[in-house]
């Protein structure tokens, strides 16, 4: 029973006196604070925010995998992240067959991940919108008014 009584004592002590170093070390802000993807005609458009404090340029990898959530993730492009640019955009026209797409931007220098985030791009043409013809009177009628 000593052994016990001693045991908890000093781990409670190192896990209070190790707990908050661990949390602290740890990055508080992710560096994208808002990724989206909009389903385009046969595209998709991602967009996404950095947060204020960027310092340093950074490499931002777009990956795409097909089908399944989990991968292979394939490197779509490759975009450079610069200090005082918060906004990003960016359009994949590199579609093939209707499937649905799953997107990860990746920082090459941290190595942080955001998403995946499914999208499933339309593949037919936008619609137009149907005007009917201009309402033609026929001869026949023109006649019985003339009358």
């Amino acid at each position: 029973m000593t052994g016990y009584a001693m045991f908890f004592p000093t781990l409670i002590f190192f896990v209070t006196l190790l707990g908050p170093q661990v949390t602290m070390s740890q990055k508080a802000d992710p560096t994208i604070v808002d990724f989206k993807i909009q389903a385009l005609y046969r595209a998709a458009k991602l967009t996404w925010k950095t947060s204020d404090g960027l310092k340093d340029q950074m490499s931002l990898q777009v990956l795409r995998a097909e089908t399944f959530e989990e991968g292979p993730y394939q490197e779509v492009d490759a975009i450079s992240l610069l200090p005082g640019k918060n906004t990003y955009e960016y359009v994949d026209k590199s579609m093939g067959v209707e499937s649905k797409y799953y997107y990860k931007l990746v920082i090459k220098e941290t190595g942080e991940f955001f998403g995946p985030i499914p999208t499933r791009p339309y593949f037919s043409p936008p619609a137009t919108q149907w005007q009917p013809p201009e309402r033609q009177v026929p001869p026949l009628a023109l006649r019985e008014a003339r009358r």
